[in-house]
This record gives structure tokens, sequence and C-alpha cells, in this order.
């Protein structure tokens, strides 16, 4: 007798959950951060009280939109880290992306500044990780002495995401320059800053020379040399040539 698996009792309210999620986000950004509940009511196919099974209120929805809006925004700025060259690479890159996404999603973007998202979600201790961190922990890693003061270096990423929110936001709202304009200009800005935090602890950066390695990269890159070494050395000496008679 075959004994079948027992069906998630949860599973069907979940979907309708991610169903309403994915309407709300649809309605948010075609419409903007003022999208009603009966708009996303329509979009997912559902009578409008219907939502309230599943959201305890507007807000509750309007909150669970923006944690997974800005979840997908971090990691797109964190994916594009890793691709860092030289010391404006690595600030350009998460301006970059954030510019790229905001000019892409306009209203989500909006939606995600009024919700205060990054202040928000630290507050929550089911977000395993806060932005600021990361981006902390980024410049670390790339930059010499940039936080041998952690506290004043996260105080410098909160500042620099408080210029690049508002600068987007007014670019969204009229676009006096091009989008690499304002990503030049973001970026010259939060170097100018960075650079002065660095002076300040002794630290001189040439911002178009490429960045040594990580520690973690360059250790990886020496056990692979001392591995590769090791095989040489394991191999029989080649035997000599005869000379050409």
């Amino acid at each position: 007798m075959v004994t079948l698996p027992v069906r998630d009792k949860e599973s069907p309210a979940l979907a309708r959950r991610e169903q309403i999620l994915e309407a709300a986000r649809a309605v948010i950004d075609e419409h903007g951060p003022d999208a009603l509940t009966g708009q996303i009511a329509d979009r997912a196919g559902l009578a409008r009280p219907n939502v309230y099974r599943h959201f305890a209120s507007k807000d509750e929805l309007d909150r669970e939109v923006a944690r997974s809006t800005y979840r997908e925004l971090r990691a797109e700025v964190l994916r594009r880290l890793d691709q860092s060259d030289t010391p404006l690479d690595v600030i350009r890159a998460p301006i970059e992306a954030q510019v790229i996404w905001a000019d892409r999603h306009p209203n989500l973007y909006r939606f995600l500044v009024s919700r205060g998202y990054q202040p928000s979600f630290q507050q929550h201790k089911d977000e395993p990780h806060d932005f600021a961190a990361e981006l902390t922990a980024a410049g670390a890693r790339f930059f010499p002495h940039f936080a041998d003061d952690r506290d004043a270096a996260a105080i410098i990423v909160v500042g620099l995401s408080g210029l690049v929110d508002a600068s987007i936001l007014a670019w969204l709202n009229r676009k006096t320059e091009t989008r690499k304009g304002l990503i030049d200009r973001l970026t010259l800005h939060a170097w100018l800053i960075i650079d002065h935090h660095l002076r300040d602890r002794g630290a001189r950066i040439n911002p178009d020379k490429p960045l040594p390695r990580p520690k973690a990269e360059a250790g990886l890159t020496n056990r692979s040399r001392r591995r590769s070494s090791k095989r040489s050395e394991s191999l029989p000496p080649p035997k000599p040539r005869r000379p050409a008679t």
C-alpha cells in the first residue's frame, strides 16, 4: 500500500498570500506608493475583504511588500560589489546598481523610501542582515583603516545612503541630467567624503589605482600557488634532450 504525503494545510494560504504580495507590488509599480487595497484585490482577482484574511491591515501588507522589495534591491547592490576593481569602482558599484534599479522601478523606489526602508528593517529581529553594516564591512575589506572606528564608518555609510536616496528621488521627479551623469556625480561626492574619512586616519589612496585583493582572496591565491609548487616538485625531472647531430 502506497502512503501519500500529507499535504501542508497552510500551503494554499501561503500561496494566496504570495499572490496578494505580487499583486500589490505590481499595482504600486504602476500607480505609485498610494495604491489602494481595492486596486490590489482587483489585480489579485479577489474580493477586497479577502485581502484582510491574509494581512491584518494595509500597513502590514505595505510592510511585507517593502521588505521583499528591499531584499531584492539589497541583493542587487551587494552582487555588484564583487565586480569592483579600483576604489572608484567600489563606490560606484552600489550607487550604479541602486540608480539603475530605481530607474526601472521608480514607484517602487518611492514606496521604499517613503516607508523608511533601511531604518525600519534594522529594528526587526527576523531581518538577518543590516544593509548599512554590510556596506560598512565591504568598505573595510577594500579600504585600509576605513572601519578602524566602526561607529564612525557606519555613520559615513548611513549618511551616504541618505544622500543617494534623496538625490535619486529628486532625479526621478525631474530628470535634469542623464542617468550616467547622476551616477558619476554621486560617485564623486561619495569619494570625497570617504577620502576625507580615510585621510583623517592616515590612509591615502589613489582612486584610479586597482585595489589589492581582499585578504581572503589573496590567501586562496597563495594556497593555489603553494599547491601548484608542490605538484611541480613531485613530478620527475625532465629527461635531457640529445644534442642534434
